[in-house]
């Protein structure tokens, strides 16, 4: 078939149930009046085709809010086994910033170190990821960290334009997905210049920024490390990690043993843990490496754009507006990030 076709939106929708057919299917749907959220459906008509961002990103199809790891008995002989999941699905609906959310955690969870997570790349393996350019509202700011025009990661990659999408196909699984599927038609020119431009106007739309190149921010966030920014922030945060818990490229987790009686077998599980929780970085003693929360706040930061960026290259924070719109203290990322940049060149200019 070729590369670029375009199909409307029933064809979009008999593409998602002949997928449902033969595997399961992760996608967008609505909750409530105005949010949105990625579940397993049943229905190609419960899927959202056009959203601003949902409560939970699609990390969790990856790497769940909670997980089996193993099974485990301790007698007559020690032994376990593990809880990997590697049936195939199709993951649909993510929007650009999301699929640098899954770049970044593919080289968390599988390059960073010398062991990889055998769960996420096993999940990772499984998956067909088909993506959906979007338009920014309020929140998003993407513009600023580089996830704006993101399709690496993706199989298939729908564009809106005029009565329909744009569909790149740029991998053999994605060319699987949509083959067959009635109403795909070649693009005319005019629909062609619609897709080109959908970038800038994405660019047009976005309100929200950094006041900053992604690659000054260690700098400048390294001389403000003791800014009262941070102590007036903390003054407002509950602490209560929606901000991680939203976010698509945090990964740290707590692990703990649930153990059956009578005390022989088990599940070793793992959860979602947050920096923001005031036993996050507490140790043998005891002791506290962030006991107040303004060292917290700032960790939080530090984290996406700092000692990540360094590491990694770019910052861990794609600028979906998650964090700012769920927080429940109305604390915004950007407006923090660009008090301390302020203060920053301030204080390079005296």
């Amino acid at each position: 078939m070729p590369q670029q076709a375009v199909i409307d939106e029933s064809g979009v929708r008999e593409v998602l149930g002949r997928a449902l057919q033969r595997t399961r299917v992760m996608a967008p749907v609505r909750r409530g009046r105005t949010a949105f959220d990625f579940q397993w459906v049943e229905d190609p008509a419960e899927v959202a085709l056009t959203y601003s961002r949902t409560v939970l990103p699609p990390k969790k199809a990856f790497l769940p809010p909670r997980e089996a790891l193993l099974e485990f008995r301790r007698s007559p002989e020690p032994t376990s086994t593990p809880s990997i999941e590697d049936e195939p699905f199709v993951l649909f609906g993510v929007h650009p910033c999301d699929l640098t959310a899954i770049g970044q955690l593919d080289w968390a969870m599988g390059r960073r170190h010398e062991v990889a997570d055998p769960h996420y790349l096993a999940r990772r393996r499984a998956a067909t990821i088909a993506a959906v350019d979007c338009l920014p509202d309020e929140y998003c700011f993407c513009t600023s960290v580089g996830s704006c025009e993101t399709r690496e990661g993706a199989d298939l990659f729908f564009t809106p334009v005029d009565g329909g999408y744009l569909v790149d196909v740029l991998t053999a699984k994605g060319e699987a997905l949509v083959e067959g599927a009635c109403g795909l038609r070649e693009p005319t020119r005019a629909e062609l210049a619609v897709a080109e431009s959908f970038p800038d106007e994405k660019v047009r739309r976005v309100t929200a920024g950094i006041d900053a190149e992604c690659n000054e921010l260690p700098d400048l966030l390294d001389s403000r490390y003791d800014s009262e920014v941070w102590e007036r922030t903390a003054e407002r945060c509950y602490s209560c990690g929606t901000c991680t818990d939203v976010c698509p490229t945090c990964f740290c987790f707590d692990v703990n043993d649930a153990v059956n009686l009578p005390l022989v077998t088990g599940t070793r599980r793992r959860e979602y843990d947050s920096c923001q929780f005031l036993d996050f970085a507490l140790v043998a003693g005891p002791h506290n490496f962030r006991p107040e929360r303004a060292d917290r706040v700032r960790h939080r930061w530090f984290r996406k754009f700092v000692y990540l960026l360094r590491e990694h290259g770019m910052p861990f924070c794609v600028g979906c507006g998650r964090c700012s719109q769920a927080c429940t203290a109305g604390i915004s990322l950007t407006d923090v990030i660009n008090a301390v940049v302020a203060e920053a060149r301030e204080g390079a200019a005296a």
